[in-house]
């Protein structure tokens, strides 16, 4: 008989235990393979570049537009740095985790589900006892709102991180072509002066053999063609490795030529835009909205951290019968007293990462405000020294045109015409350098006060 009577009741326990391993399993999600990939994506192509205007994120880019039929201005470049960049877009992957923490902070806490049964073997009590019991994780259900609030406040701080990227990508972007440009302008005028030189040098080793110059004119002579030969080499080096560094950002073969142009000439920022764009900066540049929102993340750590100390952490129900058959209801809690511990140093962790956060934020807008005073100062001394060379370059090419007739005429000597030709020349590579700077120096005052470049409000 104790044997039928106990039948019913492995039934019921063995009913009870699959429904809730198949409500358990019901909930689980299923493992997909992600292989690896197993060579580069670089694009072979420039028309193979992505142009999406529609998913730039950067503010002042959003006002650019790309035609690609009368070459790539700089600024262009950037815009397609940001959308073709490999670094960028894993970034972006990267802030599907804060998005999935985001999701798993507002999840309620699972409740515990607890079942035994227990078959007596011996003695006077000879029915089958079980119980069935369920709690809840109290502590989790009040830390949940911070919880959640701290991650949203962790993703927003992820997302603004990568927008300041993308914005420090397409200003690099756009120094890179810079410098490409005025490399490969270099170029031309020094193979201008290596040209001149070459000539001087052979006529030089003509005469020299036939003992009309001596060997000190000669041997100069071939020095300012290897010199020129030399900063030939140089300038050759450094265009052609800034359009590798600009290729790589833009997700290109390194052999790949991108049609470079130069952007129009255009006013740039005055002082009291400036003043007003540094005035707002901690309302606009991305990286010190990132360091407040990290901030408030923290700040609501703490809090979380206060309200961990309170000592009730689950409560529960339970429903049994014993082998008596006596059957039960009850209910549980479970506390932490707070003699030893008490959640006190977390409190005081938190509260030393907050006060850290505090002084980087007050760090950041010293540095930035340090950038921009910086970059102002090294614009200035960039236009003024081109300025400068603006004024004289012209004069020494006015001399260089009457000084092709007079050495023809024999007024003057081979070494006065090179001279005056090559000092000419130079200057103006001078010149093309101070340009060169006074515009890096303008795209890291942009970069700065997180401005669109000027020459794209010229095409607004």
């Amino acid at each position: 008989m104790s044997d039928l009577r106990q039948r019913p009741a492995h039934a019921v326990a063995a009913a009870l235990l699959a429904i809730a391993a198949a409500a358990g399993l019901s909930g689980c999600a299923m493992y997909n393979s992600r292989p690896l990939p197993t060579a580069p994506a670089l694009a072979d192509n420039p028309q193979r570049l992505k142009a999406d205007l529609a998913r730039l994120r950067v503010g002042p880019l959003k006002t650019i537009r790309i035609d690609p039929s009368d070459g790539l201005t700089p600024t262009e470049v950037a815009v397609l740095a940001v959308l073709n960049n490999s670094d960028l877009e894993a970034k972006r992957r990267a802030t599907r985790v804060n998005e999935a923490q985001v999701f798993a902070a507002g999840l309620l806490p699972d409740p515990q589900i607890a079942a035994s049964v227990d078959n007596p073997i011996a003695g006077p009590d000879n029915q089958v006892a079980y119980s069935l019991a369920a709690s809840v994780d109290l502590a989790g259900l009040l830390q949940r709102t911070y919880t959640r609030r701290a991650a949203r406040f962790t993703a927003r701080e992820a997302d603004l991180n990568v927008l300041w990227a993308e914005w420090g990508v397409a200003q690099q972007a756009r120094q890179f072509a810079e410098t490409a440009l005025a490399a490969e302008a270099r170029v031309v005028f020094l193979r201008q002066v290596l040209a001149l030189a070459t000539d001087r040098s052979d006529r030089s080793e003509r005469a020299l053999q036939h003992r009309d110059v001596n060997l000190q004119t000669a041997a100069a002579d071939l020095a300012v063609k290897l010199d020129a030969q030399a900063q030939l080499a140089t300038a050759l080096h450094d265009a052609q490795k800034a359009r590798r560094d600009l290729n790589a950002l833009l997700n290109l073969r390194a052999e790949v030529m991108l049609p470079l142009v130069t952007a129009p000439v255009v006013a740039a920022y005055d002082d009291a835009a400036m003043r007003q764009a540094l005035a707002d900066l901690p309302q606009r540049r991305p990286d010190l909205l990132a360091l407040k929102a990290g901030y408030a993340a923290q700040d609501v750590n703490v809090r979380k951290a206060v309200l961990a100390q309170f000592p009730l952490n689950n409560i529960g129900a339970a429903y049994a019968k014993d082998t008596a058959g006596v059957v039960t209801d009850s209910l549980q809690a479970a506390f932490a007293l707070p003699i030893f511990n008490g959640g006190r140093g977390e409190v005081r962790t938190q509260k030393a990462t907050r006060e850290q956060l505090h002084a980087e934020y007050q760090a950041r807008l010293d540095q930035t405000d340090a950038e921009v005073r910086n970059a102002q100062a090294e614009l200035i001394a960039a236009r003024s020294q081109a300025a400068v060379l603006r004024q004289d370059v012209p004069r020494l090419e006015a001399l260089v045109k009457p000084a092709v007739a007079a050495y023809d005429r024999g007024d003057i000597d081979s070494q006065t015409y090179l001279t005056l030709s090559q000092t000419a020349l130079s200057r103006r590579a001078d010149l093309d350098d101070k340009e060169l700077a006074a515009r890096l120096a303008e795209i890291a005052l942009e970069t700065a006060l997180f401005l669109p470049p000027a020459d794209s409000r010229a095409a607004q």
